[in-house]
């Protein structure tokens, strides 16, 4: 390198210097890694041709080993006999105790003058370089002959090198006979400057690549040869390997870290203490910080941070590459790493940092058992909830548990660590109810503790559990009747089955029993148990679009609110309402680290989409909260999802999604919870739909058995009675049939309702055939006004087949070809399908440029996304059926059309717009 040439060139102006009888003497300085060393071992390989060259390295170990670095220079040399034996006799007489006694003064000074005239003697007949590397860590015998050496190179062919880092290690005497040596030249070595970095990583990763990573590893190593040459190692075997290298020249490996810890090893133990501590401490790191923990000096410290910053290493208090602390943690001992992060921790504290700063101290220490740390945990843990860092406040309560063994203060932290894990996965906090519960029933718990403690344990049907909690709350004087209310609210909505083993209380319930809906006195569950008891009505509604306006459900509490509000919303009839709020919920915590709380609500809006018939919509939403939340983590609520998963993939034609779905594991505790109704009713349809009509009996008779006995017969939460009626019309009784529809028509409930619309068309069928026509036109009517898409194809079926049976052709057509446009807007596969097999009037009339085309509606959809290249799965995804579906269109496709494959395909087919790359396809078949 251009830099070195200098250093190099005033090298050997002092070696020619030398040749006369004037001697030269040369320190060379500078920070640890600028290369002082490696210059040195150059000029000696250059000068070896012209001269006799003798070198010696100190060691730090080796700085009480007597004449260890004089032995290193003559050790190729014929000395004397008697000189080696003085030589022996200092190093025992040194080795056995001080060198301050007369005798081993005396003997030192003859060695001394021993090796003196003996390398003069050499340098008489060669001239002669002597070159001492990292002099600072040279024993005393040995100075004491290098400094009785000095005075006689002056008129001698000598020229002794010295090197020495910067402003450590140098001897006071040793110093003050250079500074008085008229031929002692300084030379201070500095590391690289950007334009040599530039030029180094050229030559080493090629002009392109080195031009352009020259400045990133100029700043990541300072310009230290040894750092950099490190960098450019683990490029070029990153590189080699096949793996590629970070693209901003940062990546480091083996070599810089070998550099990095030789760099860290060669400083002085001041200097390297000061390293460690900028690694533990990183951005909270300060000068006066460094000096508190050391105890040492400001001046030191400064010093120190000044060595390390010209080593390449630092920046400031900043460490240049961000490996840098990784290798200096990864090399103290855990213990060390602990104690000094302990240290760390209650420094700042001490200072009055914020907890947050505190706390990631200690979590780097991995464990505290202070007993300040706990309030300073849980603290932060707070504080990084707020800022949405959940994994980093899990870890603060575990810390804090681990830091008491107070079983009160440990039952509060537990607690909070289970609300905390609750919000990502609760089957992450299960493991933590049972020591929780043990503490409730000691009384160590707070009452609202101790309410979210029943609600997680039904959640995971531990019934036994939960009920000795509701004891326990109802017998405890302390127990607020209002929180107490609520919590029965909450039960006899989710878990009815429960409720007999809680003791009555007064509350916010009471509004409920009297049939009140004033938003400020009923819960969000009470408004729900109204609503599923009476139907509800306009009040209701309003009442829950006002709490749903008030409600946060980035909160726990809220989310629970917001579920019921949103049902109750739903179930009263207001799907677009319902599904306008939902969406809002939704929004609000969408980007919250919540996936619990994204996962609830995305199954209400599941449930929203399938009531309005919006079949891959409510696919894509429950879909979306089974990925948010596997189904072990959701418990017993794992109903609704499934239910709406079941629903959605039976009414798209997707039975092998459905039977999939049913095939989960699923807790047999979920029958004594509102949960279950939902599940046995879809699994009922289900069993329908694969013609299996006693098992689908079996499951909404039970359905209704259940919402009976729990005072939540509602036909807009479950119409079960509608459903079994079908199934006794496939096992042909009529009359049970007959029976069931009459009794689902006088139910409570809305009187624009989809049920309602259902019970009627189920009417129809029973009644005569004069008759059905003007009541399946009401059925008609009513499901246009609920919004309910799906089951307005289904009356519009029906009353198309009545009106044909009637001889009235045209309504007929009419009603038929707008149950096909809606059974496809729908998804809904097997309507679709029965409306095109099944009734001729319901194909629609070709037209135009479509009159010769001879593939249907469906097969043209195939064939377009085909012909643009889409794979059978690709396809089956957009148009949300069977991989298998797809294959029997592509080949009634290709017989239709005389091609053997998708490349034949005619290009007009590629004219359909909605199958476009990018556009939205239909999704379904």
């Amino acid at each position: 390198m251009v830099e070195r040439e200098k250093p190099l060139s005033d090298l050997g102006n002092s070696l020619i210097a030398s040749r006369g009888r004037a001697g030269r003497i040369v320190l060379l300085s500078g920070a640890v890694g600028t290369g002082k060393s490696e210059l040195l071992y150059a000029f000696a390989e250059q000068a070896s041709d012209s001269c006799l060259c003798l070198g010696a390295v100190g060691h730090e170990h080796e700085r009480d080993v007597p004449l260890g670095v004089v032995r290193q220079l003559v050790r190729d040399l014929p000395l004397p006999s008697s000189l080696l034996s003085r030589m022996a006799l200092l190093e025992s007489l040194l080795a056995a105790g001080p060198a301050s006694s007369r005798h081993a003064v005396l003997l030192q000074a003859r060695v001394a003058h021993g090796l003196c005239d003996a390398l003069l003697q050499l340098a008489g007949a060669h001239r002669l370089l002597i070159g001492v590397d990292d002099i600072q860590h040279a024993d005393e015998a040995s100075l004491a002959c290098l400094l009785h050496l000095l005075p006689h190179v002056r008129s001698a062919p000598v020229m002794l090198v010295i090197v020495q880092p910067d402003r450590t290690g140098r001897h006071p005497l040793l110093d003050a006979e250079l500074r008085r040596h008229p031929h002692c030249r300084r030379v201070r070595i500095t590391g690289l400057s950007r334009d040599a970095t530039v030029l180094l990583a050229e030559q080493r990763l090629g002009t392109e690549e080195g031009h352009r990573l020259g400045p990133v590893y100029h700043a990541l190593s300072g310009g230290s040869p040894l750092l950099l040459r490190a960098l450019l190692e683990d490029r070029l075997s990153r590189r080699t390997d096949g793996s590629g290298g970070a693209a901003d020249g940062a990546y480091a490996d083996e070599e810089f870290r070998h550099a990095v810890l030789a760099c860290l090893r060669r400083h002085e133990e001041s200097v390297s203490g000061v390293a460690r501590l900028l690694a533990v401490l990183e951005d909270t790191a300060t000068p006066e910080r460094l000096v508190r923990l050391l105890g040492t000096s400001t001046a030191g410290v400064r010093r120190a941070l000044t060595q390390l910053e010209a080593s390449g290493l630092t920046s400031g208090t900043d460490f240049r590459h961000p490996a840098t602390r990784e290798v200096i943690l990864e090399d103290m001992s855990p213990d060390a790493v602990f104690e000094a992060h302990r240290r760390a921790a209650r420094l700042l504290h001490d200072e009055g940092a914020p907890s947050l700063v505190v706390a990631r101290r200690l979590a780097a220490a991995g464990r505290a058992h202070d007993g300040w740390a706990r309030s300073v945990l849980a603290e932060a843990a707070e504080a990084a909830c707020l800022r949405e860092e959940l994994p980093f406040a899990v870890t603060c309560l575990e810390l804090a548990l681990g830091s008491t063994e107070d079983p009160d203060a440990r039952a509060v932290t537990e607690a909070q660590l289970i609300r905390l894990e609750w919000r990502m996965n609760p089957a992450t906090a299960e493991r933590r109810l049972g020591s929780l519960v043990r503490a409730a029933l000691d009384g160590r718990l707070p009452q609202a503790s101790a309410i979210s403690l029943v609600k997680s344990l039904l959640w995971f049907g531990r019934r036994r559990e939960a009920v000795s909690l509701l004891g326990l709350l109802g017998a405890s004087e302390a127990t607020c009747p209002l929180r107490l209310g609520r919590l029965h609210a909450w039960l006899r909505v989710r878990h009815p089955s429960v409720l007999p083993h809680a003791s009555a209380g007064a509350g916010p319930d009471a509004a409920v029993q009297s049939g009140a809906a004033d938003a400020a006195a009923v819960s969000a569950d009470g408004l729900l148990s109204l609503t599923l008891r009476s139907g509800g009505g306009e009040t209701t509604a309003r009442t829950a679009e006002m709490m749903l306006s008030t409600c946060r459900p980035e909160s726990t509490a809220d989310v629970d609110s917001a579920e019921s509000a949103l049902l109750a919303l739903l179930y009263t009839g207001r799907r677009d309402r319902a599904a306008h709020w939902s969406a809002r919920c939704a929004a609000a915590v969408a980007g919250r680290r919540a996936p619990t709380w994204q996962a609830r609500l995305s199954a209400v809006q599941a449930e929203v989409a399938l009531r309005q018939g919006d079949l891959t919509t409510a696919l894509q939403h429950a879909r979306t909260a089974m990925t948010l939340l596997p189904p072990r983590g959701w418990g017993l609520a794992v109903g609704l999802p499934v239910s709406v998963l079941v629903l959605a993939a039976t009414a798209t034609g997707a039975y092998e999604v459905a039977e999939e779905q049913l095939q989960l594991f699923v807790p047999e505790e979920i029958h004594g919870s509102w949960y279950g109704i939902p599940y046995l009713y879809a699994r009922g349809h289900h069993h329908l739909a694969s013609r299996r009509p006693d098992a689908a009996l079996g499951d909404f008779l039970a359905c209704g058995e259940k919402a009976s006995a729990w005072n939540m017969d509602l036909p807009t939460f479950v119409a079960w009675r509608s459903a079994a009626a079908t199934a006794h019309l496939w096992l042909g009784r009529r009359e049970e049939a007959r029976r069931l529809v009459e009794e689902e028509l006088a139910r409570p409930g809305p009187a624009k309702s989809s049920p309602r619309g259902v019970a009627l068309r189920l009417l129809a069928e029973l009644a005569e055939p004069r008759r059905r026509v003007a009541i399946l036109n009401n059925a008609v009517t009513l499901q246009r006004l609920t919004g309910d898409r799906l089951e307005l194809a289904r009356s519009l079926a029906a009353l198309g087949s009545a009106q044909r049976a009637v001889g009235a052709a045209g309504p007929a057509r009419q009603a038929l070809h707008q149950a096909l446009r809606l059974a496809e807007q729908c998804g809904a596969a097997p309507l679709r399908r029965a409306l095109l097999s099944n009734d001729a009037d319901a194909a629609p009339e070709p037209s135009g440029e479509d009159a010769e085309d001879p593939l249907s509606a469906a097969e043209r959809r195939v064939a377009s996304l085909a012909s643009w290249g889409h794979s059978n799965r690709e396809i089956a995804d957009q148009l949300c059926v069977t991989v298998s579906t797809v294959e029997q269109h592509l080949t009634r496709i290709y017989r239709k059309l005389n091609v053997t494959g998708r490349a034949e395909l005619p290009v007009t087919y590629q004219d359909c717009a909605e199958n476009r790359p990018g556009a939205q396809p239909h999704r379904s078949v």
